[in-house]
């Protein structure tokens, strides 16, 4: 098994953020620009939060040689496992981990784990077990001090959102002195299969178009539901357990997701909301901060108009919603939280067509009735 070094001859050092600051000063200028970011009246360009926010970037910014490494780590382990997996790197956006601290009130900023993460997409959850292990042994290479500070298996013990997958929490330990001002450092690296991933994005997609925070624990209840059933359902296919709380029995299980399927309209929104972002033109990212996006589920239209104004946007939802009309499907969508979605989930596209397809399989697999059904893309629209 190789060790960090063999990864770490990627650029100059200098061409790479060190950090500054002691954890302590990065600790309060995280409550500084939490303050900030909570409170519109305030002003990034006044002091405190000015050098406060320098503070946070700088610490932001820092992960990225360690994650680099890593990632570079990832992709070689995870080729011998499966020469077609994806991976996908990111440095945790301000909004994000604003919104994280605000979440979760105990959170120091410099304990946040996942500011820098790296992600593996193989082809089954065999093929995620076999890296795994192959992080496992590596571990083995330097066992003192590791280099692993904790590893959370999701699909043994999948959470009750329905999420699966396994997480690793990395800790840079270099050898070399010119790499040291990143030692100990921390990067999260998630290991998921295609359909694990194809879950994610579907409640990624949810969360961002309809703000509902699915993603945290938050949303209405029938949503909740909806994707513990999914998650279970793709648990089934995957030979791993279910979801606590779901059915066991397959036909309930079935028969349950069915009901709320319909109920919520999850395919043709998720169709929709795809084929807007698809026909998105780039000038509408650049130019507007809000995007109202009206689907309309019976004849599968989509009209995509930007805002500068959050309340303007409202003003014209709240007037859609005056019409009764509930083929209509209206949606104010944050610029920014599409931006994310694009950069965090680079196959979104595929991805969430590899969710709708999973589902149909579910929904329209028990009868020959059904099979037929499940070969008609139309039949299933309403769904």
């Amino acid at each position: 098994m190789p060790h960090f070094e063999e990864f770490e001859e990627i650029k100059e050092m200098a061409e790479y953020v060190v950090r500054k600051y002691g954890k302590g000063e990065i600790d309060r200028a995280g409550k500084t620009v939490l303050k900030w970011w909570l409170t519109p009246e305030l002003k990034l360009e006044d002091e405190p939060y000015r050098t406060a926010y320098w503070i946070v970037e700088n610490w932001r910014e820092c992960h990225a040689f360690p994650l680099t490494v890593f990632q570079r780590m990832l992709r070689k382990h995870a080729k011998v496992v499966d020469s077609k997996v994806t991976i996908a790197k990111r440095i945790k956006r301000l909004s994000s981990a604003m919104k994280k601290l605000g979440r979760e009130s105990l959170m120091k900023l410099s304990q946040m784990q996942d500011l820098g993460g790296c992600r593996a997409i193989v082809a089954d959850v065999s093929s995620v077990y076999k890296l795994y292990e192959r992080f496992k042994q590596f571990q083995q290479v330097r066992p003192s001090p590791p280099w692993t500070i904790k590893c959370d298996d999701y699909i043994e013990n999948p959470k009750p959102d329905g999420y699966r997958g396994i997480h690793i929490i990395g800790r840079y330990m270099p050898r070399h002195e010119k790499r040291k001002p990143w030692g100990g450092q921390r990067i999260e690296i998630q290991l998921r299969s295609k359909l694990q991933h194809a879950f994610a994005t579907a409640v990624e997609t949810v969360t961002a178009f309809t703000r509902l925070g699915l993603k945290f624990g938050g949303g209405p209840e029938n949503w909740r539901r909806f994707f513990a059933l999914m998650g279970s359902v793709l648990a089934n296919r995957e030979g791993t357990p279910l979801i606590e709380g779901t059915p066991t029995n397959q036909k309930e299980l079935v028969r349950e997701l069915r009901k709320l399927a319909k109920e919520l309209r999850v395919r043709p929104r998720l169709r929709g909301w795809t084929k807007a972002l698809k026909r998105l033109p780039r000038k509408d990212i650049i130019e507007y901060q809000w995007l109202l996006i009206a689907l309309n589920v019976r004849d599968n239209s989509v009209e995509v108009t930007g805002y500068q104004d959050m309340m303007e946007a409202s003003t014209v939802i709240s007037a859609m919603e005056k019409t009764r009309n509930e083929d209509v499907d209206a949606v104010r969508v944050w610029v920014s939280s599409i931006t994310e979605l694009k950069e965090a989930y680079p196959n979104y596209y595929a991805d969430t067509r590899e969710f709708i397809k999973a589902m149909n399989i579910a929904i329209f697999s028990q009868t020959k009735v059904d099979r037929e059904k499940l070969n008609d893309p139309s039949a299933s629209e309403t769904i």
